[in-house]
This record gives C-alpha cells, sequence and structure tokens, in this order.
C-alpha cells in the first residue's frame, strides 16, 4: 500500500512542480497551480495551449511518472474543445515521444482528435507513425469501461476529473475502494487501499468530490458506505476543530 501511496504522493509533488513555470508570462506559480488543480470551476481554454508549452518546458513529456494524469488532464480538455484541437497539437507534429498527447488524443475520441493522431503520424517516425495510425483507428475505452490495474489508472481519473468536474472518474474510483478488504490478493488490496486514500484526500480538497461522496455514502453497498461514511466522519471532525 505504502508503495503506491508514495507514487501517489509524487505525482501531486510532480503536478505541483509544473507551476514553477507558470501558464502564461505573467503567471505566478500559484496561479498556476490553481489553474490545473481546479479548471474544471472556471475553463480557460484560451490558456492550454501556453500550458502545454510548460508541460514541454519542465520535461514532463519524457517523466513516466505524470504520463497519467496529464493524459487524463489532457483528455477533459480535448473533449470539450474539440474544435481547438488542431491548433493545440500542431506545435508538436514531429516531434516524437509526445506520449501525453497521443493518449489524450486517443481517449478524447472525436473526429478531430482522431484527425489530429493521423497528423501527428504523418510527421512521425516509421515506428511510432504505425503506432499512431493504429490508435486513431481503434476505439478506446470509456471512463466507465476503462481497467483500473494500478496506480497510474487513479491518477489518470482524478487528472480528467480536473479538467471535467465529471463525477465518473471520481464514482470509479469509489467503486475501488472495497477491494482494501480483498483477502490473498495484495495487488487488489494495494489499489483499494490508494483509491480510499485519494478519494479521502480530494474530498478535502474539492467540495464537488466531498458532494460526490455524500451521495453515493447513501446509495453505495456496504462495504463501501462504511469506508465512505469514515472518510466522511473524519472530516466532519477536522472541520468541527476549526
Amino acid at each position: 500500500m505504502l508503495a503506491i501511496m508514495n507514487r501517489l504522493l509524487l505525482t501531486c509533488v510532480v503536478l505541483l512542480a509544473l507551476t514553477s513555470a507558470g501558464a502564461t508570462e505573467r503567471a505566478t506559480p500559484d496561479e498556476f497551480e490553481q489553474w490545473m488543480t481546479y479548471y474544471y470551476l472556471a475553463p480557460h481554454p484560451e490558456e492550454v495551449a501556453s500550458a502545454l508549452e510548460t508541460v514541454t518546458a519542465m520535461g514532463f513529456f519524457e517523466n513516466d511518472n505524470v504520463q497519467a494524469p496529464l493524459s487524463g488532464f489532457f483528455t477533459g480538455i480535448f473533449r470539450a474543445n474539440p474544435d481547438k484541437i488542431g491548433g493545440w497539437v500542431k506545435p508538436y507534429v514531429g516531434i516524437p515521444n509526445r506520449h501525453i498527447l497521443y493518449s489524450a488524443l486517443w481517449m478524447a475520441n472525436s473526429e478531430e482528435s482522431k484527425t489530429a493522431l493521423k497528423q501527428m503520424a504523418q510527421g512521425a517516425a516509421p515506428e511510432e507513425a504505425k503506432t499512431l495510425r493504429g490508435l486513431a483507428s481503434s476505439p478506446p475505452p470509456t471512463i466507465e469501461s476503462m481497467n483500473i490495474d494500478g496506480p497510474a489508472s487513479l491518477d489518470y481519473m482524478w487528472g480528467y476529473f480536473s479538467a471535467s468536474g465529471s463525477d465518473k472518474p471520481v464514482l470509479r474510483i469509489i467503486d475501488q475502494m472495497k477491494l482494501v478488504n480483498t483477502k490473498g490478493n495484495i495487488s487488489a488490496m494495494l489499489i483499494g487501499g490508494a483509491a480510499q486514500w485519494s478519494v479521502s484526500a480530494n474530498a478535502r480538497q474539492h467540495e464537488k468530490v466531498l458532494k460526490i461522496v455524500k451521495e453515493k455514502a447513501e446509495t453505495a453497498d456496504p462495504e463501501t458506505r462504511v469506508l465512505l461514511k469514515t472518510i466522511l466522519a473524519g472530516i466532519d471532525a477536522e472541520r468541527a476543530k476549526k
């Protein structure tokens, strides 16, 4: 459990590290952190190109630790703004290993995102071009059907939430929490523990997540209800002390 939690903590640290570049020349680190973490509350698609420049400048296209959350985040952005995808992607045509973009374009699953993948394939080396053409022609999983098999999957879901504010990724993560009670399956227990920790942390940070947790606690299966009620009790106790 500690290994997955440490990875999730590392993801948070790396995402915060993005703030050192800022979304625009005038943005402070705190402003960029707020922009990304709470994007869903006040979307500013006109700033996405600068955000991608920041990702490039900080070397995160080459950083495996942030591929999943950033892919999830930009999936949400691309789904909400299909008409802007071509302009956002154009500067990266011919630049290899833009896996965050490849994944986000594939998962966005629009005609515009498929066109962008094909455009990137035209400027790519043969092996990478083959991969991109394959993505453009194959259907991606949905948030509801995506397999959650490790910390990267959870990271992806939270990244998508930050961009979209959608209930769907949060509910998928909540559904994994009861895996913590699995007997004889360490991998499942770790995923369940990481899901529980991340829901608890984000319910404290996002009122939207807290609302989802409260609503789900009334309808969830017994195992999940106990875990959600425990999270809510902890939050209530903390707030009572303030």
